[in-house]
């Protein structure tokens, strides 16, 4: 991979990761484009600049939750159990379906449903300490469905916390901090691989990709920020729709 290659990977990562349209998904049709192969292990490295954004921009939310919020840490604990059980128990089976660019784009249409359904019956209520426990785990099965190409992990998270009576600044940063939680946990995992295999990936690339990812990462978390409470997740989820259909018909047509 070629360092040009790599900055429009971590652009395109930056991103989707946190806009709430699946980072598998664009990741799978930019590489497409590009004429890429698929390489689980750079797309999971760049999330260490997603994972970077997320350390520093709730940098202070961070501190808060080890002193004033420690309720939260059980909280994020649970609702990441779920993600974890789907990625052991479906693992052989992921491979191959981020590379289905027909199921990507498919699921793709579900995560727009998905985010129209939250947007328009949301309702605030309560913050995180302040919910019950069934509601943090219907947040982290949601998470769990994300495991698969189209689905995206934070429309999915946020949706759920809408869903279930979450203030939305409240479900946008468990959100990110369920996804802190999952990306360390795939870095975990692929470095045991990385490991065993004993291969030895580029360092130039996957280092400029990583920090692209980060500057865009901070711009991604602070569109969220201020979209969310404005009620504009319907743009979207008619970004999902639009580029839902034009991915079945592009490669249902081979």
């Amino acid at each position: 991979m070629n360092v040009l290659d790599a900055i429009i990977l971590a652009v395109v990562q930056g991103l989707t990761e946190f806009l709430p349209v699946s980072s598998k998904t664009h990741l799978l049709f930019t590489r497409h484009l590009l004429k890429l192969p698929v390489d689980l292990f750079f797309d999971v490295t760049l999330h260490l600049g997603s994972l970077a954004a997320i350390l520093v921009y709730y940098r202070k939310s961070w501190l808060e939750l080890l002193r004033e919020r420690r309720g939260e840490i059980p909280r994020l604990v649970i609702a990441t159990v779920p993600l974890i059980v789907a990625a052991l128990l479906f693992r052989k089976y992921l491979a191959a379906a981020y590379e289905n660019l027909i199921l990507a784009s498919a699921m793709l249409l579900v995560t727009a449903a998905w985010l129209f359904a939250a947007e328009r019956f949301s309702r605030e209520k309560e913050g995180v300490l302040e919910s019950p426990w069934w509601k943090i785990v219907l947040i982290g099965l949601a998470q769990a469905c994300a495991v698969l190409p189209g689905i995206s992990r934070s429309g999915s998270t946020i949706g759920m916390g809408y869903l279930v009576g979450l203030k939305r600044p409240d479900a946008v940063r468990f959100s990110f901090f369920m996804g802190a939680i999952a990306i360390v946990a795939a870095m975990t995992k692929m470095t045991q691989e990385l490991v065993s295999t004993k291969a030895r990936p580029e360092p130039v690339p996957i280092v400029i990709g990583i920090a692209v990812t980060f500057v865009v990462s901070i711009a991604a978390i602070r569109v969220v920020e201020k979209l969310s409470p404005r009620g504009r997740f319907l743009w979207f989820a008619l970004y999902c729709a639009v580029a839902g259909i034009v991915g079945l018909i592009c490669f249902g047509r081979g």
